[in-house]
């Protein structure tokens, strides 16, 4: 136990034995704190959530005709005559596949590592791990290097191989896009699908084996319906995680001519001399729309996942399935999530030290150098880039751990009824996709330039970053503060500590696992995210992620690999820091 809990702990004995409990008295004190405490709470969070989605409400509807602006339905039926029903079908199509990929292959590795004697499950645990430091724009662009029509290496070697006069894999496309995102996205379903596989009861499987079903059986008619429930929570994670995907979209997609929502928005913003907020705006706030009916659909299927319990209060040992001659072909199943993180990050390492990204050959191994990883430590945009990845993705972490503790304390602790708007009012960016809170925040803060200037700085991005990761960062801290009685911060109280000094010595301390892991959550996903930044960037204030993209729109493919490379290690390295030193503040025996 660390020197901090040992206080925290010691301050809670200690007021319990020298001050006795009042009958009806409020924790927060004989002043009522806690009304005014949440008023204030809900005020700020009111006013961080609201204006953002009232000022895109309100664009949406705004008609611009000679100098004069009107309300009307306009511009959604201009995007819906522009889009019809094509524009919608390609995006449920691409978030339905890929959703498919995704749990179809993380689940059956997560089963076959889980409850077989499949080879290389340690090699696949570090794949899904590592996989998630590495940005989304590398992966995808990783992917076209690979499989691209022009100067895709496999495509190359298949050519070579079987003497075709062209590209046999066309990547740019629907079904390439829908093969790119399910692999990006399948470490994280296995990750997911991970904990409910280890902690499922094999005595319902050993019993349908006993009745003579045969393993197929097995798997088909008692191992899937009783995870059933966790693959639809991870199903429905995937399909919003889809609807929002912006970067495969947008590199994949748009060479194609193949368009989604999320890229129909930053069109939108990029037709012209003068950005169509208009359309923009309804294009937004349709998508919404759509990205609400799977998250309200998986709260409820969460909610009934009660009826699916299989952990019990006997104790059990899963049993590993033999399977024998099977052994190495599933072995190729499961090495898919490693492979598809070394596969595209392989290729960006081998065009890193090219002057000219080319197909391998002796010529092109005799050219290699380090130039490209000096030449981007000399130019001015790829510096302020990597140095604006590390201060905002900090101070963002800062203040949503500290901002959201304070969020899930009150609404835990404080027992006045208004305290649940303050966890709606949290849940509710989660309808924002990163594209919409990019122009959400984007006019917003256009509109507050007269007052507080904060477009094209760094600020902007951390109000974007706020309001997008304040749902994750909430259901951490809720989670910690769940694991502490109320009787230490009461005892505190009652000898006589203000709230402040309640939360500062007793709460902080004993959640600090909780807090550590927003953090880490938030920065790792802030230095890499592309799509609430790209609106928001300028040359101020760019971002690892947009100054990549850029790299990739003028074909300055190995600066761009040698930059890739830097972040991808940067982010492990800073990504085991935090996770040891999150270990090292958790509770010890």
């Amino acid at each position: 136990m660390t020197d901090e809990r040992m206080k925290a702990h010691a301050l809670g004995r200690m007021a319990l034995t020298q001050a006795p409990q009042e009958e009806g008295r409020d924790w927060f004190g004989n002043f009522n704190w806690s009304n005014i405490g949440l008023w204030v709470l809900i005020a700020v969070t009111a006013s961080i959530v609201l204006p953002p989605f009232i000022f895109l409400l309100q664009t949406s509807f705004q008609v611009q005709r000679l100098g004069e602006s009107s309300y009307t339905f306009g511009n959604y039926l201009r995007v819906l005559q522009l889009s019809g029903w094509h524009l919608w079908q390609t995006t449920l199509i691409f978030s339905i596949g890929s959703s498919c990929v995704s749990i179809v292959l993380g689940f059956s590795a997560a089963w076959l590592v889980v409850r077989t004697n499949v080879p290389f499950r340690q090699t696949v645990y570090v794949g899904a791990f590592l996989s998630l430091a590495a940005p989304l724009i590398v992966k995808g662009i990783g992917w076209i290097m690979l499989l691209g029509p022009n100067n895709g290496l496999i495509n190359i070697w298949l050519m070579h191989a079987f003497r075709l006069e062209s590209a046999p894999l066309h990547l740019y496309g629907t079904g390439g896009m829908i093969f790119v995102e399910g692999l990006l996205w399948t470490p994280v379903a296995f990750l997911l699908a991970l904990p409910p596989l280890m902690a499922m009861d094999p005595s319902l499987e050993e019993a349908s084996s006993a009745c003579g079903a045969r393993r197929w059986q097995m798997l088909w008619y008692v191992t899937l319906p009783l995870a059933r429930p966790s693959i639809m929570a991870v199903f429905l994670l995937a399909l919003i995680r889809s609807l929002e995907s912006f970067e495969v979209p947008l590199l994949i997609g748009t060479p194609g001519h193949v368009e989604t929502i999320t890229t129909a928005i930053y069109h939108a913003m990029h037709s012209g001399f003068v950005p169509s907020y208009g359309e923009a705006t309804a294009y937004s706030v349709l998508l919404m729309g759509v990205v609400a009916l799977p998250l309200v659909w998986y709260y409820r299927s969460t909610r009934e996942s009660a009826r699916y319990a299989t952990v019990t209060g006997k104790g059990f040992r899963p049993a590993r399935i033999e399977l024998g001659r099977w052994r190495w072909l599933c072995a190729a199943v499961v090495l898919i999530i490693p492979l598809s993180l070394a596969m595209p990050v392989l290729v960006m390492l081998y065009a890193s030290f090219l002057p000219f990204y080319g197909s391998p050959s002796l010529d092109a191994f005799q050219t290699m150098s380090f130039d490209n990883y000096i030449s981007i430590w000399s130019r001015a945009n790829i510096l302020s880039g990597i140095w604006n990845s590390v201060v905002i993705g900090s101070i963002s972490a800062t203040v949503v751990a500290g901002f959201t503790l304070l969020l899930a304390w009150m609404v835990i602790r404080s027992r006045h009824p208004a305290r649940w708007s303050l966890d709606v009012l949290a849940s509710l960016p989660l309808v924002f996709p990163g594209i919409v809170a990019s122009i959400a925040i984007m006019i917003l803060a256009l509109f507050l330039t007269r007052w507080i200037p904060i477009y094209g700085t760094i600020w902007v991005l951390v109000l974007a970053f706020l309001l997008k990761f304040m749902p994750f960062g909430m259901r951490f801290c809720y989670s910690g503060i769940l694991t502490i009685h109320k009787d230490l911060e009461e005892s505190a109280r009652a000898s006589g500590a203000p709230p402040w000094t309640v939360l500062r010595k007793i709460v902080l301390p004993l959640t600090m696992p909780a807090v550590l892991a927003t953090w880490i959550y938030v920065f790792m996903h802030a230095i890499r995210d592309l799509s609430t930044a790209i609106l928001l960037s300028g040359p101020g204030n760019s971002i690892a992620s947009v100054v990549i993209l850029d790299l990739w729109n003028n074909g300055e493919i190995p600066e761009l690999a040698a930059l890739s490379i830097v972040i991808c290690i940067g982010v492990t390295v800073m990504g085991i820091f935090f996770m040891r030193l999150s270990g090292k503040r958790g509770l010890k025996a």
